[in-house]
């Protein structure tokens, strides 16, 4: 009898601890939370060519490196939200735009029309694969202290300025938006009241069994 108990004690633990764990994201050798890339697009302006996606919402949101966009319309720019999950202003580097190719510069502001600054993107060292042709990945990593914002501000979208030309008449091609500082928008562990209620679901558990006995 004292074994069904530990088992009713010990799933009861179990399902407490199963809604507190994080899970990690890696794109390209960076950890995120998984649930800490921009998905949906507010805004945008320009024409736009899509590589493995339908729509440019789908070009530019998720974590995946299997699809990308860019455009050489003069001012295009596309205003990326994050819907679950908050841009934050932390320690460190706070927001990591990918690209493909030959590095590019990415123009980032916080409204459309805002302060722009331009960040040129670096190599990771990792590629993809398109049909038969293979990209280098690259990357640019976007501290928000540059935009005299305080530590903590969160943020639920941000503009990036796609018409940005290289030297070699490139532009970006942009692919995963991810934050490297993010805070949930629903809490991502139980309150009391949710810890409580599992308790008790394993102490009434316990109760039925008693009485049985």
């Amino acid at each position: 009898m004292k074994v069904g108990i530990k088992r009713l004690i010990g799933v009861g633990i179990l399902a407490i601890g199963l809604t507190s764990a994080k899970a990690i994201t890696s794109v390209a050798g960076i950890n995120f939370q998984d649930n800490a890339f921009a998905d949906s697009v507010i805004s945008s302006s320009g024409t736009y060519t899509l590589t493995g996606a339908a729509t440019l919402q789908d070009a530019v949101t998720g974590s995946s490196l299997t699809h990308f966009a860019y455009s050489f319309s003069s001012g295009a720019y596309i205003q990326a939200g994050f819907t679950d999950n908050y841009l934050v202003n932390g320690a460190g580097n706070d927001l990591a735009l990918f690209e493909y190719g030959t590095p590019d510069s990415f123009g980032v502001s916080l409204t459309i029309g805002g302060v722009t600054h331009t960040y040129l993107t670096v190599a990771t060292g990792f590629s993809a694969l398109f049909g038969n042709l293979s990209y280098g990945i690259n990357v640019t990593q976007i501290n928000l202290d540059d935009f005299g914002i305080a530590a903590g501000t969160q943020l639920s979208s941000i503009v990036i300025a796609m018409d940005t030309e290289s030297g070699t008449g490139t532009v970006p091609s942009l692919g995963v938006i991810g934050a490297l500082n993010s805070a949930a928008t629903v809490p991502s562990v139980p309150d009391a009241g949710s810890t409580i209620s599992l308790l008790g679901m394993a102490l009434l558990g316990l109760g039925a069994l008693k009485r049985k006995l």
